[in-house]
């Protein structure tokens, strides 16, 4: 892959993890979960789930923990033409700032008609 192709594909992801993103801050389950590939692979504490719907509505996390926004560090591992690993190391903030949580997770992406979408994820709370 060259260095030109390269950069194309990361600002593809980085277009991509900044809606997925939105999502989180003001979307719906169903926002999210057309941002997945269906089933999508999830990997809970104690199993790897293959789900038919997103396993998370970000409306009833933000009014249950006071979910305002992230702080995100996106790690591109690995990235081919049509599958990428990712890191990604987050901080959940309330509205004045104050932190929530810490949640360090792992997602697989593949591009499948010209769209990234998340095949697999998992994250671990309070890893930091």
């Amino acid at each position: 892959m060259t260095d030109e192709r390269r950069a194309e594909l990361e600002a593809e992801i980085e277009a991509f993890m900044a809606r997925y993103e939105n999502a989180f801050v003001s979307g719906t389950r169903d926002d999210l979960q057309a941002l997945v590939h269906l089933p999508v692979i999830y990997v809970s504490e104690t199993e790897a789930q293959v789900r038919e719907r997103y396993p998370f509505d970000p409306e009833r996390m933000r009014e249950a923990i006071g979910f305002h926004h992230p702080e995100t560090e996106v790690r591109i591992v690995h990235l081919e033409e049509t599958r990428a690993h990712l890191t990604i190391e987050g901080t959940r903030h309330r509205a004045d700032g104050s932190v929530i949580e810490s949640i360090d997770s792992f997602y697989i992406l593949h591009k499948s008609n010209n769209e990234w979408g998340v095949s697999v994820f998992s994250g671990v709370r309070g890893a930091r």
